[in-house]
């Protein structure tokens, strides 16, 4: 499984949202802190844990994030960051609950063999070598329960390096680099801002771009997109790379307020389908008469807008902001978000209640189940994050400032989505939740410390 699915899929922006933090960095610098006895800025250090579960036995998780910050002097700043992510648990697997108990096939490199030990290849018309394996370790999801393969797990690591300094009078330039590993999954990225500030630095105006490469190597091999489930053809590992750039205004509207715009792209090409999903086959009462492994769309395009608000309330603060997205599979979204943060009694302790809400429309590709006989579709999918949802997510956060601008707090969420279509009109499948709701429980520790 791919980790860049960090949290619920609201939070899967990744490499773009580096960049947009790089291009803020850029447009604003860093916030001011202490300096040293012989004027030398501080090192600053943000250690971070957090915990991530979901409900019905699916995805939990563990990580930890150290940020490294160093300010030579002058706005020239180097930033590194480790991260280290634990998984378990399982996802959905695309197939839908059933009255009858299912079984299906893992695709754990420990468990899926062939029967003499190595499995049958051949080459398809394309002139790509697939491979048939023949014996496999298998599960079963019980009688009215959503297919999920609890014996997954997976560990993850990453690194990011950034720097930042002036060029010239009011320029900043920005770059940056990533790193991460996984068992099926590799990516290496690179981004580059620069900005310019305009009429006493109260306007910022800034351009980004970002690209990625990726390798993907799920365990057991990549099934034949749109193949026979139970034929598991697989093929050797795939790559995709993903280009992208923003552009973006800052404006300081008054001495309490000051908002940004921008505007974003992003385009991907390669292997973008899920190795790990499949799709089920029905006939006309509902009756599933098999699977397919999904198969989806080599390209991709993504567009946004964005627009955020910071707006001091006396000793309070209000941060809101909207998105709307869109893409070339038929994924309209449209995101509100926001935070207050005030004082709880002294300057040293505050609160920050957050609330959010998102929702999208399917991919064009998208179908929780496809009919037989037929033609099947050439591309489909039924991976709830490209189904039609709405999500909610409320939380807080709580902060204790320590001297020198040092800093403890606490984040607490709940999260929830639901899907828009959960059932469907055919006989067999009445009364059944085809696709239930996710809730997720969210606990972050920061603390932030500088010397």
């Amino acid at each position: 499984m791919q980790l860049k699915k960090r949290s619920p899929a609201e939070l899967r922006l990744g490499l773009m949202a580096a960049t947009c933090a790089l291009l803020v960095q850029s447009a604003h610098g860093q916030e001011a802190t202490d300096t040293t006895a012989d004027g030398e800025k501080p090192l600053q250090i943000d250690a971070g844990a957090l915990y991530y579960k979901e409900n019905a036995g699916r995805i939990q998780s563990y990580d930890a994030i150290v940020t490294v910050r160093k300010d030579f002097g002058d706005e020239y700043i180097l930033g590194l960051n480790a991260a280290y992510d634990s998984l378990s648990g399982g996802s959905p697997t695309g197939a839908i609950p059933n009255r009858a108990a299912q079984t299906f096939a893992t695709p754990s490199g420990t468990s899926v063999k062939a029967a003499t030990g190595a499995p049958v290849t051949y080459t398809t018309a394309s002139g790509r070598t697939v491979a048939q394996l023949s014996k496999v370790s298998v599960y079963t999801a019980a009688p009215g329960t959503l297919p999920i393969d609890s014996g997954f797990h997976d560990q993850r690591v990453a690194g990011d390096i950034s720097w930042s300094q002036p060029l010239g009078q009011n320029n900043k330039i920005a770059v940056g680099g990533h790193l991460s590993h996984e068992e099926d999954f590799r990516s290496a990225s690179a981004n580059v801002s620069f900005s310019r500030d305009f009429y006493s630095k109260n306007t910022t105006l800034g351009i980004s771009a970002s690209t990625e490469f990726d390798n993907v190597n799920p365990v057991g091999g990549i099934p034949l997109a749109g193949s026979d489930y139970t034929k598991l053809q697989k093929g050797s590992d795939r790559t995709k790379q993903v280009t992208g750039g923003q552009l973006g205004l800052t404006q300081v509207l008054a001495r309490n307020w000051i908002t940004q715009v921008n505007i974003s792209y992003d385009s991907s090409s390669g292997y973008l389908t899920d190795p790990y999903k499949i799709v089920s086959v029905l006939d006309s009462k509902g009756a599933i008469t098999g699977y397919r492994f999904e198969s989806r769309p080599e390209s991709r395009a993504r567009r946004s807008i964005y627009m955020g608000n910071k707006v001091a309330i006396g000793s309070s603060v209000l941060d809101l902001s909207l998105r709307h997205g869109t893409d070339d599979w038929g994924i309209n979204n449209d995101t509100i978000d926001a935070r207050y943060r005030f004082n709880l009694g002294s300057d040293d302790l505050y609160i920050e209640p957050h609330l959010r809400y998102y929702q999208q429309s399917a991919a064009d590709f998208y179908h929780l189940y496809v009919s037989s006989p037929g033609v099947l579709p050439t591309y489909m999918s039924a991976d709830p994050r490209l189904a039609a949802f709405t999500a909610r997510t409320i939380g807080f956060k709580i902060g204790v400032k320590l001297q020198d601008q040092d800093e403890v707090s606490v984040r607490v969420e709940a999260y929830q989505q639901d899907a828009k279509v959960r059932s469907s009109t055919l006989t067999g499948l009445s009364g059944l939740d085809l696709n239930p709701s996710l809730q997720s429980f969210i606990c972050q520790l920061n603390w932030r410390f500088s010397y």
